[in-house]
């Protein structure tokens, strides 16, 4: 074999060791730092995770108290512990991922989405050609508020305004339909926790039974 190829996989191999135990370490402390920060943010009743794909994630499931029932959600890390994949990962998926669904007992007023704008298309909304929309600007971001079934104008641009770093922020959505709040936001360097107590106190106006149409 030429020595220059086998001087160039040797060198691979190794790149390729040494990226698995420090991507591999990485995704622990994220994973770690993102569950802590939710629980600290919800404080559940009881949790539980489930693994998905060694490095890649958990699914997870959180008891909560009134005036939520439970919150199911997902973490999604890139796949730091792989040489190869990771640059591609970057280019399609965009890095670490955060999805929560919060669900209540309570009515909501109506369905309202706040969406990063180049991101619009990845959310699938039903219907969204008959929905009030207004185009807005936060943290050098422009995003789409998208409402129907009430004003809730107001409430989502409340919503945005609050984030820590709008940066992160992808979509959120309170639907009527299954009386849930949903939240993607990318987790940079695994923090969710200030955006998920900045978010809490602004779902209350949402709710029905608030005085509102």
């Amino acid at each position: 074999m030429n020595p220059y190829l086998l001087s160039a996989l040797v060198v691979l191999a190794l790149a390729a060791t040494v990226q698995y135990y420090l991507g591999t370490k990485k995704n622990r402390v994220l994973a770690s730092r993102i569950s802590k920060g939710a629980e600290e943010a919800l404080r559940p009743g009881s949790t539980n995770y489930v693994n998905i794909g060694g490095n890649i994630g958990h699914n997870f499931v959180y008891a909560l108290s009134d005036p939520w029932t439970n919150a199911k959600g997902t973490m999604t890390l890139g796949p730091r512990h792989s040489l190869l994949y990771y640059p591609v990962s970057l280019l399609v998926v965009g890095g670490d991922r955060f999805f929560i669904n919060l669900f209540t007992k309570r009515k909501l007023r109506g369905e309202g989405h706040v969406v990063e704008a180049g991101h619009l298309r990845r959310a699938r909304i039903d219907g969204l050609a008959a929905m009030e929309r207004r185009e807005v600007e936060a943290g050098g971001r422009r995003f789409v508020l998208l409402w129907r079934g009430a004003d809730l104008e107001k409430e989502l641009r409340a919503v945005l305004e609050a984030m820590p770093s709008p940066a992160r922020l992808r979509h959120f959505c309170a639907f009527a339909g299954n009386k849930t709040f949903f939240l993607h936001t990318r987790p940079d360097g695994g923090e969710v926790k200030a955006d998920l107590e900045a978010l809490l106190p602004r779902l209350q106006g949402f709710f029905a039974d608030q005085g509102k149409d």
